[in-house]
């Protein structure tokens, strides 16, 4: 933002530049100086395009991004389970691990693993492919969590609602004057 209207700022092989000038430390400096060796054999006019500035992110990642992170992200997913009633958990969770394991949460396979985390409540699935069946992770989640919201509705009315069933059993229980009349 700071170099923004600059027009040397521009140019991607002044943007790798200017990136590899703040990356300081005794673990990286042969990296960066590797980095800036190999940005000294361009042109600076028929190299100088979008593709170095891409290069040069790829390299970054590849160098700096921790790996095992992913493969644990990958293998929690795997494992992620839905508790029962405590959706907006599951939901925030699932897309941190998805961005964790470098997901596209837009694909099948992701759509599949948020469905697995639902396996042991069958009657939940049940009721998400119901036709309509929605076909993107958006659609399965707002079923979902309508869904859900409607089970905590139920429940809750169902835990507010007195228990009659003693006084229907034994009539003579009832207090003298109070007996139906047949």
């Amino acid at each position: 933002m700071l170099n923004q209207g600059v027009p040397g700022f521009k140019l991607p092989i002044q943007q790798v530049v200017m990136a590899l000038t703040l990356i300081k430390g005794d673990k990286v400096d042969l990296w960066v100086r590797n980095m800036l060796d190999s940005l000294r054999s361009l042109h600076l006019v028929q190299h100088n395009v979008l593709a170095v500035w891409n290069h040069f992110k790829q390299e970054f990642r590849t160098k700096f991004t921790n790996s095992t992170k992913e493969l644990r992200a990958r293998t929690q997913l795997e494992r992620l389970k839905f508790c029962y009633l405590d959706i907006n958990s599951y939901i925030a969770e699932f897309k941190d691990l998805i961005v964790q394991a470098n997901y596209n949460l837009a694909s099948q396979e992701t759509i599949n693993l948020f469905l697995k985390g639902f396996n042991k409540n069958r009657n939940l699935l049940d009721k998400v492919f119901t036709p309509p069946v929605p076909v993107s992770y958006e659609a399965m989640k707002r079923r979902l969590i309508a869904i859900v919201k409607s089970m905590q509705l139920v429940n809750s009315i169902a835990q507010d609602t007195p228990n009659f069933k003693g006084f229907c059993g034994n009539m003579t229980q009832m207090p003298r004057g109070n007996q139906p009349t047949l």
